[in-house]
């Protein structure tokens, strides 16, 4: 598998932000995220998020804004040699630990992955082929996860969204659950402590991680459907 890494033009990061803006207010919201870590550090953009709804002009103005006094190409390449370490990195553990997994669970590994560089704070995944980690650096000042971290913990939601999340309903708050408990029983990876206390708690173990994912998760989903 080929891993490249990409920053976000100006243009590649306003549509990006649109998507961000999409999400956030019609799923992530409703999961008690905070929108901040998915934008730059700046007045005009949090102006933009604290809108439901934004005419065209509205839009136009927060494009004008973003493109004139926002974006920089440095504040996506800041990071650039401590990504490529944790590429190394995930490289290894793909082949000594996920691909295993990935056979375990009915996942097929991307042909190519790229680590798309682009505004905010944590990570994200788009699972279609071509298969994309968005980092979203420019504001990552070193936290608890670290930013091998933030790249497995990604790398996993795309391995087990088609095969696993799409396949059995699985909603946001326990997807996010199963992925916090794959990353912390293989790489220690600290979880998310908004979904320490969940439904999926009793039923995703390291042996179900190993031996038996796809079949626990479906139990698990007929069990939570029914209250």
């Amino acid at each position: 598998m080929k891993i490249y890494i990409k920053h976000m033009s100006a243009r590649d990061e306003w549509e990006y932000l649109c998507g961000c803006y999409k999400e956030y207010h019609s799923v992530l919201k409703n999961f008690k995220y905070n929108y901040d870590f998915l934008i730059p550090d700046s007045d005009y953009i949090r102006d933009m998020f604290n809108h439901n709804s934004l005419t065209k002009e509205q839009e136009k103005y927060y494009h004008d804004m973003f493109i004139k006094h926002v974006y920089k190409k440095s504040d996506l390449t800041r990071l650039d040699d401590e990504i490529k370490l944790a590429v190394n990195k995930l490289k290894t553990e793909i082949k000594n630990t996920l691909a295993p997994l990935a056979i375990s669970w009915g996942a097929t590994l991307p042909e190519t992955l790229t680590i798309v560089c682009c505004y905010g704070m944590g990570g994200g995944y788009f699972y279609e082929k071509p298969e994309k980690i968005f980092f979203r650096m420019s504001r990552f000042m070193g936290n608890k996860y670290g930013i091998f971290n933030l790249l497995v913990h990604e790398f996993v939601h795309i391995l087990i969204e088609k095969p696993i999340i799409k396949k059995y309903k699985v909603p946001q708050d326990l997807k996010e659950r199963i992925v916090d408990i794959i990353c912390y029983e293989f790489f220690k990876k600290p979880v998310q402590d908004k979904f320490k206390e969940s439904f999926a708690n009793k039923y995703i173990t390291l042996d179900v991680i190993k031996n038996n994912l796809p079949k626990t998760v479906k139990q698990m989903m007929c069990d939570y459907k029914a209250i």
